[in-house]
């Protein structure tokens, strides 16, 4: 903890907090003689790395109450836990299920990972997250399994195998999926408070077929 920091009247009376492992730094607001439990916190710099992306989205720089700061710190430790375990190929923390019957291009012996709504089949000129220049194909409900991933579209509907997923990839505010080698991706919003963008990436880069070594 560093004192306050004024200069010609600007700064602030509190002081701040100073992570020496992520280099966070956040302003701290001690709670009143009569109850300590009521400190509140603001990040002023948040780490970027990947490992703190839940934390770095929950937090934001608004002012947290010890309460939701304590929540989001809890929820965060789960979410680096279940990536760490996506990333070594272990999904047991999901309960894959058989729809019967399944939806229209999915077969019987499909295992769902993943179900999401509002999900969009969009066509870019290239592979940026922020690339302006897209076509939405279609919107609907999106199934992740462990053979394929489809959408039911309002227009159609669609399905890839895992084998033509060309890459994934995520940002604060959504997830895409690339598919095939036209510039087509799924996207989905990210949702922190249920599965976020990064746990999400992390579930399909599980999923993948192992690329044989050569």
């Amino acid at each position: 903890m560093q004192p306050p920091r004024k200069f010609l009247g600007l700064g602030s009376d509190l002081p701040t907090l100073v992570c020496s492992h992520c280099h966070t730094v956040a302003l701290f607001e001690a709670g009143p003689p009569e109850n300590p439990q009521a400190w509140r916190i603001r990040y002023k710099k948040l780490s970027r790395a990947p490992r703190y992306f839940y934390m770095t989205v929950q937090f934001g720089t608004r002012w947290h109450t010890a309460e939701e700061a304590m929540q989001i710190s809890r929820r965060g430790y789960v979410q680096r836990w279940r990536v760490r375990q996506a990333h070594s190929g272990d999904l047991s923390f999901l309960q894959p299920t058989r729809l019967s019957p399944p939806p229209p291009l999915m077969s019987y012996d499909e295992a769902v990972y993943l179900t999401f709504n509002g999900v969009t089949l969009k066509q870019s000129s290239g592979s940026s997250l922020s690339a302006t220049d897209e076509t939405i194909l279609d919107v609907g409900t999106f199934y992740l399994t462990d053979q394929k991933v489809h959408l039911l579209g309002h227009r159609r509907d669609w399905s890839h195998k895992l084998s033509d997923i060309q890459s994934v990839a995520y940002n604060e505010q959504h997830w895409r999926i690339y598919v095939g080698g036209n510039h087509q991706h799924y996207q989905g919003q990210n949702q922190p408070d249920q599965l976020d963008a990064q746990l999400f990436a992390a579930i399909v880069e599980a999923l993948l077929p192992k690329k044989e070594e050569s």
